[in-house]
């Protein structure tokens, strides 16, 4: 059984937890589902499995792996931000998922004990590579030894608009800096088999997903909800002027519903293996 001590300390989340990040975060959960639900097959999760998500943010994987443990098991979520912790509670008592545990506690430090889950695993949470590495050692200290540790993370390498547009090119340009200043990595998806062998992990997997969609006027592409929801940091840290953002928020919102306008989405590297024996 999973044991809870204290929780540790947090980081701010850089892009915050508010109602619009929070609901964006939850429409993501769809199409990240089939991905997720491949890598919990390779793995076999099973009924009376132990299994934790790190950064589960308002849901993550945390319905998914319920399903798969069943009333037998345990599922913890651990996110940083108490905002995120309860906006998980929230939706899993809609969903009638009660038992799964939630704790407030930054990935690199989690109050947890060692060598007692069956499976740890992360999506989206080790964009900041410099603390990576320390998540994925104290991800590996919570598995049973044979248990598994799973990591999903984003590649900007295909992130792309077709056919490109100079709207797109600056705002894109414009969160890159607004990434890079807050120490995240465009790349962080290739790394993850390496950081999974610096941590001593054995019988590592690799996959990857990719999708192209066409947004039409009603949906969200990243760089007009980044230069909507996030404008304070496009324009202090990413160097946009109030104007520049209405001008390309408004040009790539027409180019997106031009027929035929494509996106490509980033590159989701899977890496999973095992805590040695």
């Amino acid at each position: 059984m999973v044991q809870i001590k204290q929780p540790g300390s947090r980081a701010e989340y850089v892009f915050g937890a508010g109602e619009a990040e929070i609901a964006r975060l939850l429409e993501r959960t769809v199409s990240r589902r089939p991905p997720a639900e491949a890598l919990f097959d390779r793995i076999g999760v099973a009924p009376g499995w132990h299994v934790l998500d790190a950064g589960c943010g308002p849901l993550g994987v945390l319905d998914l792996l319920a399903e798969r443990v069943s009333g037998s098991g345990t599922v913890v979520g651990v996110d940083r931000e108490p905002t995120m912790i309860e906006a998980a509670r929230r939706v899993l008592d809609s969903r009638g998922l009660q038992r799964v545990r939630l704790v407030t506690a930054d990935i690199a430090q989690m109050p947890l004990a060692s060598k007692s889950l069956d499976l740890v695993h992360e999506r989206l949470a080790l964009v900041n590579l410099v603390e990576a590495p320390a998540a994925v050692t104290e991800m590996v200290r919570l598995a049973r030894p044979g248990g598994w540790v799973a990591l999903q993370e984003y590649d900007h390498v295909s992130l792309l608009c077709q056919p490109p547009h100079p709207a797109w090119d600056l705002l894109m340009a414009a969160w890159d800096r607004v990434r890079t200043a807050a120490a995240m990595d465009n790349t962080v998806g290739r790394h993850l088999h390496g950081l999974l062998r610096a941590a001593k992990v054995v019988d590592i997997e690799l996959a990857v997903h990719c999708s192209a969609s066409q947004p039409g006027p009603a949906r969200q592409a990243l760089p007009l909800y980044m230069a909507e929801v996030h404008r304070n940091r496009m324009t202090s840290v990413g160097g946009l002027t109030e104007a520049q953002v209405d001008v390309a928020v408004a040009e790539l919102r027409a180019h997106l519903a031009e027929p035929g306008t494509t996106v490509v989405s980033p590159m989701l590297f899977q890496a999973w293996g095992r805590r040695p024996r």
